[in-house]
């Protein structure tokens, strides 16, 4: 069985569980996870999630395409009592007055054409990083969203952008799951220049080189409506069309 063109379930699992140290409203920490069933092309996976060191329940319905996107609700009316988490095509006009908190999960083929990068960008790759380099890592993040989140050594990949040798972009790549943890940023003075671009299509590169078929990332909604900031991230990863878009709802 297979999901999001060709990944196989159990490879889903294994992104799922490493995409669980993000502790975003639909992925924490995981003591088990299974697949309950597939049937009519929906997945249903259920998750012990380990919160603080007790066990939440959670139950996840993923549905491809909009005329299954009715089944998978109906799935999860089922769980009422768990945490219910609902993954379905981008585009399908779910009212929002059913969820309390949503997000985007794209993936990209590592093959896949993207916009035109800029190429007087200077990309370095780090697999280790020193103070000095911490700090210029907070100065981007912060010129771009606003707060800080370091690295993790084993886990991240650095890439660091430089546009006349000033460090203007950065990305972390999760080399256990290939996802592109807390996403692609550059410095506000030099967004809509292709730094972004030129970053993903560096991570494209060497995840293919590390033998990833596929590239992700997430991104949580600040508000359900989405803010500036929300709009502006998804419109930058849609304009580098990613294989696979999927929106992720947690039921209320």
């Amino acid at each position: 069985m297979h999901m999001f063109k060709n990944m196989a379930v159990e490879d889903f699992v294994s992104w799922y569980i490493e995409l669980g140290k993000l502790m975003i409203f639909w992925a924490k920490r995981v003591k088990d996870i299974w697949l309950v069933d597939e049937i009519d092309g929906v997945f249903t996976i259920g998750v012990d999630w380990l919160i603080r060191r007790r066990i939440r329940k959670a139950v996840i319905a993923i549905a491809e395409e909009a005329d299954r996107v009715e089944r998978a609700l109906t799935i999860l009316h089922e769980y009422e009592d768990l945490t219910r988490i609902l993954i379905i095509p981008e585009d399908y006009p779910l009212g929002l007055d059913a969820v309390d908190a949503r997000g985007i999960l794209y993936f990209w083929d590592v093959n896949s054409r993207i916009l035109k990068p800029n190429t007087d960008v200077r990309i370095e790759i780090l697999k280790s990083w020193n103070n000095g380099y911490i700090k210029v890592f907070e100065g981007i993040h912060r010129k771009s969203w606003g707060f800080f989140i370091p690295p993790r050594i084993g886990d991240h990949l650095v890439f660091l952008g430089y546009l006349n040798d000033k460090p203007v972009g950065l990305a972390y790549l999760n080399i256990n799951n290939f996802n592109i943890d807390y996403g692609i940023h550059v410095s506000r003075k030099y967004w809509r220049m292709r730094i972004g671009t030129r970053l993903l299509s560096e991570i494209l590169r060497t995840s293919g080189e590390r033998g990833s078929k596929y590239v992700s990332v997430v991104r949580i909604y600040r508000s359900l409506k989405g803010t500036s900031g929300d709009k502006r991230a998804v419109k930058f990863y849609r304009a580098n069309n990613p294989s696979v878009r999927m929106s992720v709802y947690r039921l209320k």
